[in-house]
C-alpha cells in the first residue's frame, strides 16, 4: 500500500507530456490566459516533420474554437 501511495504522489506521476504542454498553450492562446484548460487528449502518432509540443499546440487550438 505505501509504494502504491508513494508512486501516486511522485512528481513524476503529475509530469506533463510534450503534446500536453502545447494543447495547454494552443488552448489558452484562443481562449486566454485565465481559462480552465480541459484535460489533454490522448497523443496523436506525430507526422514526419513535426514535434509532439507543436501537435499539442494544434489540437489545444481547434479544441477552442470548437467550444
Amino acid at each position: 500500500f505505501t509504494f502504491l501511495v508513494a508512486i501516486l504522489i511522485s512528481p513524476v506521476a503529475f509530469a506533463k507530456s510534450d503534446f500536453c504542454k502545447g494543447f495547454e498553450v494552443g488552448y489558452k492562446s484562443i481562449k486566454g490566459d485565465f481559462a480552465l484548460v480541459p484535460l489533454c487528449p490522448l497523443e496523436p502518432l506525430t507526422p514526419l516533420g513535426s514535434t509532439p509540443y507543436r501537435e499539442g499546440i494544434l489540437k489545444g487550438q481547434e479544441v477552442a474554437r470548437n467550444s
